[in-house]
């Protein structure tokens, strides 16, 4: 059997637990019930939210953006989780929207320019980079289409590339994963360049030469592990270094990386104690 049709089982086997649910109230199997609702909450609650948290970050610069991360559109997130994102963010006063990649979750190749037409409708630059799911790192060869729908978005994908916006240098670079993260980059940045670093992985900071680093990264990758069950979320942390880039700001060598837990699912389609969000980066 694929694994798509697995995930597939489970995602449409998980309305089981309605039934089983009613069976466990009607015979006052009480931890059962608990248990039951937990996992609705996870599967069929949380996963639909989408909070807006705020962060004022010191820079020696101001802006303020838009962060979204790992949308994972496709087999369990449909277009409604992104419309939501965007009826937040169009009632924020940001400069621009950053998306740190992982757009898709296997999606069909036909599916994508519905999956996030709600791009369409800000009002504000974009700015992303691609993560490991849009490269094939694991998933199907969707890159060129997905690129294709949101370059006619007007989204700005950055793959090792640079971009201006009022004074501020935005650099954007690829998937780790992909082995597409060009870090060097960086170095053709003056010491008095106001420079901010998109990407996916914030392990893509490992790489970076202290001399070099930018005044903040902005990542996603690790989904703030998704199903934060205490102690035991930190296990599955997506990362390859040694440190725990978990979810909002971390300082690594003096550098500031914040790191977004993302709006969707991998693995199984559930979210915890880590709702989907929206997180608004004040520099200052």
């Amino acid at each position: 059997m694929e694994l798509f049709t697995v995930k597939l089982i489970i995602y449409y086997g998980s309305w089981l637990v309605f039934p089983l649910l009613f069976w466990a109230i009607t015979k006052h199997q009480k931890i059962i019930s608990v248990l039951l609702l937990l996992f609705i909450y996870a599967r069929f609650v949380e996963p639909n939210m989408v909070v807006v948290d705020h962060h004022k970050i010191q820079t020696g610069f101001e802006a303020k953006y838009a962060l979204i991360s790992d949308m994972h559109l496709g087999i369990y997130n449909d277009a409604s989780i992104l419309d939501k994102a965007v009826a937040k963010i169009n009632g924020l006063n940001v400069d621009a929207l950053f998306i740190t990649g992982d757009f898709t979750y296997e999606p069909k190749r036909d599916e994508i320019k519905k999956l996030f037409a709600p791009l369409s409708k800000l009002n504000i630059p974009i700015f992303a980079v691609l993560g490991n799911h849009d490269c094939q790192r694991p998933g199907p060869n969707i890159r060129q289409a997905l690129e294709d729908t949101l370059n006619k978005l007007g989204v700005k994908l950055l793959n090792n590339e640079t971009q201006k916006l009022n004074g501020i240098t935005i650099i954007g670079v690829g998937s780790r994963w992909a082995n597409e993260d060009r870090v060097e980059i960086l170095q053709a940045c003056s010491p008095n360049d106001k420079v901010i670093l998109l990407a996916h992985n914030p392990d893509s900071v490992l790489d970076i030469s202290s001399k070099h680093y930018p005044d903040i990264t902005l990542a996603g990758h690790t989904h703030g592990g998704q199903i934060r069950l205490p102690y035991l979320y930190k296990k599955v942390l997506p990362i390859e270094g040694k440190f725990l880039w978990d979810r909002g700001l971390h300082r690594y060598q003096n550098h500031k990386v914040f790191v977004s837990s993302g709006m969707g699912q991998v693995g199984l389609p559930l979210r915890f104690l880590v709702p989907p969000v929206v997180d608004v980066i004040e520099l200052y």
